[in-house]
C-alpha cells in the first residue's frame, strides 16, 4: 500500500527502515571547533588534566578503579549493574577511563559513542555508588551534551542522572569533607585526597543544574540539596552561594513563555470567539523589551490564529445543535463536526510499519454493510483532497459540551483506509473536567468503542504546531541575530563573521577584485558591467555582501531573484561556507535553485515537493538510497526504535487488560501513551542527525520555510552562517526566526514590502494586532537601511505608470519594455471595462447534510467570468499568443472555481491558467485578464470591496502583464470605496483606457469593434462573408 503524505513529509521515511536499510555516511569526528568550544565554556580545566595530576590509585567505590590517565587499561572491569525495569538482565556500565576518552572527543563524536551504548550509559548513570571524579566526568558529558540541540535525548539523559538520589548523597559528601589545606594537617590520613577543588567541582555544578533547568524543572530532592550545598560551599565563593540559593528558590525555567503549548484545551475553546483578552499587539515600530517579551507576543499570536477560528466554529456548531438537536454531522465556515465515531486500537502491530499506529478512527461506525466497507467514504474520495492531511489536529468529545476533550493529530492516511472510512491518530493531550476535578489530566475517561464526536479543523495544524514548537525553544543565550530582531539597535556596520582574519575579506567576481572592507572604493561600474546589473542592482549586491543583516526590496520586475542569484554566485566563488535557501513556495524554491545549478553541483533540495525535472538529483531523497550511514548510528536508531515497539506492546497489553473490565483509560495507559509521544520524538532526532550527516557537505541547502519550521534540529546540527530568504515580506516574522538559528552570522531578505503581505487566518488578527507585519517590514518601519532596486523589466510603460507614484514613488523603465509589441486584435494594450452587474455566492454553506461539505465562503461575478473568457477566446483566435502565455487571475477562490466550472465546455482554453492573486505573486504572463469580482451584492444591498481596498493586493494584480492587461470590475465602487482606486482611475482616463465597453479591432481593416456583454463575442464570428468589423472580405 503506498502512504499519502503531506507537504514535504521526507523524514518520516525512517519508520520505514530496519537496523540493516539506514544509508548514510558518518565520520569518526563530527563536531566543529566552533561547538567545541561552546561546550567547554565554563567547564573549568579539562578533565584530562585533572586526572593526569593524581599521583596516586583512587578508590571508586561502585568498582572503577583508576591509576593515572596513561594507565587507564589496567583499571578494573566494571561491575554490572541491574538497570531499573529489567527485572533479570544484568547491564555492564562504563569505565571511568573510557567515559574521560569519550568526553576528550567532539561533541557530536561523544554523544554517538555513548548513545550507541545506551543502556550502559543509563546503567553508569544510575549506580548506587559514585567516585568524586567519575560525578564530576558524568556532570561535565552532560553539560557537555546540553549544546546539541536533540532536546528530547537530552532530557532523557538529565532526567536520569538529576533523579538519582545516590548521586546528589555522595555529592554533598565531597562537599562536606574537610577542605585541601585541612586535610593536610591531619596526621593520621591515610591518603591525601585528589587536585579536584570544590570550587571546580561546583563551577561543574552550577552549570549542570542551570542546563538541567532548561530540560527539566529540579525535584524537590535536588532543591533540597541546593539549599544544604549553598551553606557548605566555599565561603568565599558569594557567587556561588547566590547561585546555588537562586536554583534552589527557582527550580524551572523562569520563562512564562516555557509553559505554553500550542494544543487547546477546553478552557480555551470555552472562551469568546475573538482573541483571548491578554493578547498583545505585534510592535509595529520600536524595541522589544526582552526575548521573553518578544516570544510571548509571537508565540500567543500563532496560537490565536489557529485557535480562534476553531473557537468561532465550535460556537457556530453549538447553536445549530440547540436549533436542530445533537446528534448530526456539520460543516462550517472552519470547522466539520463528524457524528458518530469511534476510537480503536489494533489488535496487531506489524513492526515494519511506518509509525505503529496506536489509535484508528472508524469514521462511519453505524453505515457499514456485511463487507465491512464504508460506501460513503468511497464514494468522497478524500484522498485527493486537502482533508485529513498528515499533521492535521482532530477533536474529539462526548458531546459540544467539550466537558472532556482528546487533541490528536492525524499520523497517517493511507489511502487504501481513508477510502474505506478511517484513519490513524497520535494521541497528544488528553483533558477530563469534573466538578471534583476540573484539572485532571484525562485518565478515567471512557473513549474506546463508543460513540464520540470528532471536530475536524480547516485551519492546518502542522506549520503552527512546528513553528511554536522551534520558537518555544528559544532564549537569551540563543536567540538569532537578538541585536537586530529583538532590540532593534542596528549594531556598527560589520563584515559577517565566516570571514575570519587573513584575506578571506578580498573578493573577486569576473576577474575583479574589491575588499569587502572598503565597500566605497569597489569599481562600481565594471562590477556592474562584469555582473549584468544595474547600479540599483548593483547597490544591494554591495549592501549584501558587506552586511550581517540585509534587507532587499525588488518592486515587481526589478529582477529580486536574479540579483539574489549574483549574490549567491559571488558567496559560492569567494568563500567556503554553506548557503541555505529558503522561500515560502516550492515553485519560487525551484525557480532559484535552477539558477544556482549554472554555478555548483553541491546541492539539497530538501523536501518532496519539487515539480522541476532538472531538480530530480539534487532531490535529498536521492542522496539517501546511495549513502551508508556509521554503525554507531545505525544501532542508535535501532535501539531507540526497540524502546517504541516495547513501549506499543505495553499500551496494547494494558489495553487488552482495560477493555476486559471498562474502556475507560487508565492512568497507566495515559503514562504510556506520554512515554509514546517522547520517544516518537527521540526518534526523529535520531532521524535528523542522520540528515545532518546526509548534507552537511553541500555547499547550498535549499528548503521552504514549512519544512525549516518542521526540522528546526536539523538547522541547529547544520549551523549553516549564511541564510538567504527569498519572498521575505510575505513570510510570518515567526516562521522566519524559525529558520535562523544563533550560528547565523550573515542573513539577507530579498522581498516588497508594498505587495502581499503574510497570510494569517484570522483577519482581526491582522488588522489590530498586525500579526501581518513582516520582519522585512518591521525592519523598514525601524528606519533599518534598505537597498531599493528602482529598474523594472517586465510591464509596458502604460502599466507601470498605474504603480507610480501611488505605490512606487521611484520606479523607472527598462528600455526593453519600451518596445513590447503592440496586442493583436485589440486597440489598447491596457483597458479597464467597467460595470455593475451584481456579485454572487456570498453565504456560507451551514447544513447538517452534504458529506460532500460546500465551498468556502467567497465571492463570484458570473458577469465578469463569461466576458473574460470570451475575450480569452478572441485573443487566442488572432495566432499571436498561445494558452500558456494567458493567464486568467481574480480576486477570490468562488470566482476561479466559477473560471474553471465554465472552461469545461470551452475546448479552446485547455492549457490556459486561472488563478487568484495571492498564488500568483513572483510570476508573470505575457497576457493578463483580471476579473476583480466585487460589484456590490443585489441581495444584501451592501456595497464593500473587502480585501480589494488592499493596497498590496492592488499592488499584485496590477503588474502581473508583460504586453497585454485587461481589468473587468466596477470602477465606480473600487473608487468610491479606497482612494488607491480613486487614483488608478484617473491615471486610467488620462490613457482613454477605461470604458463601459471594451475596443476590440480588426486586424485586416483597422476597424474599431466595441464589446459590452460576453454575447457579444458570439457574434463576431461571422458567417455571411463579412469580416469581424462588418466589411465584406474580399
Amino acid at each position: 500500500m503506498s502512504n499519502a503524505k503531506t507537504p514535504e513529509e521526507d523524514d518520516d521515511d525512517w519508520f520505514n527502515k530496519d537496523e540493516d536499510e539506514f544509508v548514510v555516511n558518518i565520520p569518526n569526528k563530527v563536531g566543529n571547533a566552533e561547538g567545541d568550544k561552546e561546550a567547554a565554556e565554563g567547564s573549568g580545566k579539562s578533565v584530562r588534566e585533572m586526572l593526569d595530576n593524581l599521583k596516586f590509585t583512587l578508590n571508586d567505590e561502585g568498582g572503577n578503579y583508576v591509576d593515572s590517565i596513561k594507565n587507564a587499561a589496567q583499571g578494573r572491569t566494571a561491575k554490572f549493574e541491574l538497570p531499573k525495569g529489567a527485572p533479570g538482565k544484568y547491564v555492564q556500565t562504563i569505565p571511568l577511563t573510557k567515559l574521560v576518552n569519550i568526553l576528550e572527543n567532539d561533541t557530536l563524536s561523544m554523544f554517538a559513542d555513548i548513545y550507541v551504548q545506551k543502556e550502559e550509559f543509563l546503567a553508569t548513570l544510575t549506580k548506587k555508588t559514585y567516585g568524586e571524579e567519575l560525578i564530576l566526568v558524568l556532570m561535565k558529558i552532560m553539560n557537555k551534551l546540553s549544546t546539541i540541540p536533540l532536546y528530547e535525548t537530552v532530557k532523557q539523559l538529565f532526567g536520569t542522572l538529576v533523579n538519582q538520589q545516590h548521586f546528589w548523597e555522595q555529592l554533598l559528601k565531597f562537599f562536606q569533607q574537610p577542605a585541601e589545606g585541612e586535610k593536610k594537617k591531619k596526621k593520621k590520613s591515610k591518603i591525601v585526597r585528589p587536585t579536584i577543588s570544590r570550587i571546580d567541582m561546583m563551577d561543574v555544578l552550577l552549570k549542570f543544574l542551570a542546563e538541567t533547568k532548561q530540560h527539566i524543572p529540579l525535584p524537590q530532592r535536588v532543591l533540597e540539596y541546593c539549599q544544604k550545598l549553598s551553606r557548605i560551599s566555599p565561603p568565599n565563593d558569594k557567587k556561588q552561594q547566590e547561585q546555588l540559593h537562586d536554583l534552589a528558590q527557582n527550580p524551572a525555567a523562569e520563562e512564562p513563555t516555557k509553559l505554553l503549548s500550542i494544543c487547546p484545551t477546553i478552557n480555551e475553546l470555552n472562551e469568546g470567539s475573538g482573541p483571548s483578552m491578554n493578547l498583545k499587539q505585534n510592535i509595529v515600530k520600536g524595541k522589544y523589551q526582552s526575548v521573553e517579551h518578544y516570544l510571548d507576543v509571537h508565540l500567543n499570536l500563532l496560537k490565536e490564529d489557529f485557535l480562534i477560528p476553531l473557537r468561532t466554529g465550535i460556537q457556530k456548531y453549538r447553536k445549530f445543535v440547540e436549533k436542530n438537536g445533537p446528534g448530526k454531522s456539520y460543516v462550517g465556515e472552519s470547522i466539520r463536526v463528524h457524528w458518530p465515531v469511534k476510537l480503536l486500537l489494533p489488535s496487531t502491530i506489524n513492526r515494519r510499519t511506518a509509525k505503529e499506529q496506536l489509535v484508528l478512527v472508524d469514521l462511519d461506525p453505524t453505515e457499514r454493510g456485511y463487507s465491512n466497507l464504508s460506501a460513503r467514504y468511497k464514494r468522497l474520495a478524500l484522498s485527493n483532497t486537502k482533508r485529513f492531511m498528515n499533521g492535521s489536529m482532530v477533536l474529539f468529545s462526548y458531546g459540544p459540551e467539550l466537558s472532556e476533550l482528546v487533541v490528536a493529530v492525524i499520523s497517517n492516511r493511507e489511502a487504501a483506509q481513508l477510502l474505506n472510512g478511517y484513519i490513524y491518530v497520535e494521541l497528544i493531550r488528553l483533558e477530563h473536567q469534573s466538578e471534583n476535578d476540573p484539572h485532571s489530566s484525562g485518565h478515567g475517561m471512557h473513549l474506546f468503542n463508543r460513540p464520540l464526536l470528532m471536530i475536524e479543523s480547516e485551519i492546518f495544524f502542522e506549520p503552527y504546531h512546528q513553528t511554536f514548537n522551534a520558537l518555544s525553544r528559544l532564549r537569551d543565550d540563543n536567540f538569532p541575530l537578538k541585536s537586530y530582531i529583538v532590540d532593534v539597535t542596528f549594531p556598527s556596520k560589520g563584515l559577517p563573521g565566516y570571514l575570519g582574519q587573513g584575506n578571506a575579506h578580498l573578493f573577486n567576481y569576473g576577474g575583479i577584485q574589491f575588499d569587502l572592507k572598503k565597500p566605497a572604493d569597489w569599481p562600481a561600474e565594471a562590477l556592474a558591467t562584469a555582473a549584468g546589473i544595474n547600479m540599483s542592482q548593483f547597490e544591494a549586491f554591495r549592501m549584501a555582501l558587506t552586511n550581517r543583516f540585509t534587507l532587499i526590496q525588488g518592486p515587481p520586475g526589478t529582477g529580486k531573484t536574479f540579483i539574489g542569484l549574483r549574490i549567491v554566485e559571488t558567496l559560492l566563488a569567494n568563500t567556503s561556507e554553506q548557503i541555505l535557501l529558503i522561500c515560502l513556495t516550492n515553485h519560487a524554491l525551484d525557480q532559484f535553485l535552477c539558477g544556482v545549478t549554472r554555478y555548483t553541483d553541491s546541492i539539497v533540495r530538501m523536501g518532496g515537493q519539487s515539480k522541476h525535472p532538472l531538480l530530480d538529483a539534487y532531490n535529498v531523497k536521492q542522496l539517501q538510497e546511495d549513502e551508508r550511514i556509521d554503525r554507531r548510528l545505525r544501532i542508535s536508531y535501532y535501539n531507540v526504535k526497540q524502546e517504541y515497539l516495547k513501549l506499543v506492546e505495553r499500551f496494547d497489553a494494558l489495553q487488552q487488560e482495560q477493555q476486559e473490565t471498562t474502556d475507560a483509560l487508565s492512568r497507566p495507559m495515559v503514562q504510556c501513551m506520554e512515554e509514546l509521544l517522547e520517544a516518537s520524538r527521540r526518534l526523529h532526532e535520531l532521524s535528523q542527525l542522520s540528515t545532518l550527516k546526509l548534507i552537511q557537505g553541500f555547499r547550498v541547502v535549499a528548503m521552504t520555510t514549512t519544512f525549516a519550521a518542521r526540522n528546526r534540529t536539523l538547522l541547529e546540527l547544520l549551523r549553516t552562517p549564511i541564510v538567504i530568504i527569498e519572498e521575505a515580506a510575505e513570510v510570518l516574522e515567526a516562521h522566519i526566526v524559525s529558520s535562523l538559528t544563533r550560528h547565523t552570522t550573515q542573513c539577507i531578505l530579498i522581498g516588497d514590502h508594498k505587495q502581499l503581505r503574510p497570510t494569517t487566518s484570522t483577519y482581526v488578527l491582522s488588522r489590530h494586532y498586525r500579526m501581518d507585519l513582516s520582519l522585512f517590514e518591521r525592519m523598514i518601519n525601524n528606519r533599518f537601511s534598505v537597498a531599493m532596486m528602482t529598474v523594472q523589466h517586465r510591464m509596458r510603460p502604460e502599466m507601470a505608470d498605474l504603480l507610480r507614484p501611488i505605490i512606487y514613488p521611484v520606479l523607472q523603465d527598462a528600455d526593453s519594455v519600451v518596445v513590447r509589441p503592440n496586442v493583436p486584435g485589440m486597440m489598447r494594450n491596457l483597458f479597464f471595462l467597467s460595470h455593475n452587474y451584481p456579485e454572487g455566492g456570498e453565504s456560507a454553506i451551514e447544513s447538517a447534510g452534504s458529506d460532500d461539505g460546500g465551498d468556502e465562503k467567497s465571492k463570484k461575478n458570473l458577469f465578469e467570468c463569461r466576458f473574460l473568457l470570451g475575450l480569452c477566446e478572441y485573443l487566442l483566435v488572432q495566432g499571436s499568443y498561445t494558452a500558456e502565455d494567458i493567464v486568467i487571475l481574480t480576486a477570490y477562490n468562488g470566482q476561479m472555481l466559477q473560471f474553471v466550472a465554465e472552461k469545461k465546455n470551452r475546448p479552446t482554453l485547455h492549457g490556459v491558467r486561472i488563478a487568484v492573486i495571492d498564488n500568483y505573486q513572483g510570476e508573470e504572463s505575457k497576457i493578463v485578464l483580471l476579473s476583480l469580482v466585487r460589484s456590490g451584492n443585489a441581495n444584501s444591498g451592501t456595497d464593500t470591496i473587502g480585501f480589494l481596498a488592499h493596497e498590496n493586493r492592488i499592488c499584485v494584480a496590477l503588474s502581473r502583464a508583460q504586453d497585454g492587461l485587461y481589468i473587468v470590475g466596477n470602477m465606480e465602487l473600487l473608487a468610491k470605496c479606497s482612494k488607491t482606486w480613486s487614483s488608478i482611475e484617473r491615471k486610467l482616463r488620462e490613457q482613454a483606457a477605461i470604458g463601459d465597453s471594451m475596443p476590440l479591432q480588426c486586424l485586416i481593416h483597422g476597424q474599431a469593434i466595441e464589446v459590452k456583454m460576453p454575447e457579444d463575442f458570439e457574434e463576431l464570428r461571422r458567417e455571411d462573408g463579412k469580416c469581424m468589423c462588418g466589411i465584406l472580405r474580399r
